[in-house]
C-alpha cells in the first residue's frame, strides 16, 4: 500500500514538472540578427506581429528591404483605426515597392507559409530569414521549417522571433498561458502527421503545388 502511495507521488510530480516545463518547450523564440528578409507570419489579429516586425525593419534587420506579411490584409481595431495592415505600413512610412503580402487565400495555414517563405527564398537567392510570431507557435514553426520544409539541408537559416504578447509567461502562471500551451501541442503533432508523413499527399498544399498555384504567385511577387 505504501509502495504503491510513493509510486503514485512520484508519478505526479513528474507530470507536474512536465507540464511546468511545456511553456519553455513551446518558447523557442530567440533574439534577432540581421537577415535576408522579414516575416510577420499571419493570423495577427490584434497586430501583435506586425509591430514588431516593423521594429525590426526599421532597426535594419532586412538586409534586403523586403518586408513580407502573410495572411487577411483586414486587421481588427487594435492597430489605430487603418483597417488594414497595408495602410497601416504605409502610415508607418513604409515604401510601397518594400511590401510583399501574401494573401491567406495563396497561404492556408503556418505549414504552407513555411513551405512558400522557402520557395520564395530560394528563388530570388535570399539564404535567411526572420519569422515574427507569438512566442507558443515557435516550436512549431522551427520545427516544420527544419524537419518538415528542410530549410537547413537547402541552405537556409531561420530565425523565430517573439512579439512579446503581455498575457504569455512560459512559467504558464496564468489561464491564457496555459490555454495556447496545451491548444499549442495538439497543433504541433497534428502538424507533423500531417505533412511528414504520406499524407501530405492529400492535403491541400500538395494539390496547389500540382496545379501551378504557387509557382503563379511566386512571379507576382517582388524580388
Amino acid at each position: 500500500m505504501i509502495k504503491s502511495i510513493v509510486v503514485i507521488i512520484i508519478c505526479l510530480f513528474i507530470c507536474l514538472l512536465v507540464f511546468m516545463n511545456l511553456g519553455r518547450f513551446v518558447d523557442v523564440t530567440e533574439e534577432p540578427s540581421q537577415s535576408d528578409i522579414i516575416v510577420s507570419l499571419g493570423g495577427d489579429y490584434s497586430g501583435c506581429r506586425l509591430k514588431t516586425a516593423i521594429t525590426f525593419y526599421k532597426n535594419g534587420y532586412s538586409k534586403s528591404k523586403k518586408f513580407i506579411y502573410t495572411g487577411r490584409d483586414h486587421i481588427t481595431k487594435t492597430i489605430e483605426s487603418s483597417g488594414s495592415r497595408t495602410k497601416y505600413l504605409l502610415n508607418q512610412h513604409m515604401q510601397n515597392k518594400n511590401l510583399i503580402h501574401i494573401d491567406k487565400s495563396i497561404l492556408a495555414n503556418t505549414m504552407e507559409e513555411v513551405f512558400f517563405i522557402k520557395k520564395y527564398m530560394l528563388t530570388h537567392n535570399y539564404k535567411s530569414v526572420i519569422f515574427v510570431s507569438h512566442p507558443q507557435h515557435s516550436r512549431r514553426i522551427s520545427t516544420l521549417a527544419k524537419y518538415i520544409a528542410n530549410y537547413e539541408k537547402s541552405g537556409l537559416t531561420l530565425q523565430v522571433v517573439s512579439c512579446n504578447p503581455i498575457w504569455w509567461n512560459k512559467s504558464l502562471s496564468n489561464k491564457i498561458s496555459i490555454h495556447v500551451t496545451i491548444r499549442e501541442i495538439g497543433k504541433l503533432f497534428y502538424n507533423l502527421i500531417k505533412y511528414g508523413t504520406p499524407l501530405v499527399h492529400y492535403t491541400k498544399y500538395a494539390k496547389k503545388i500540382k496545379n501551378g498555384e504557387w509557382k503563379s504567385a511566386l512571379e507576382k511577387l517582388n524580388p
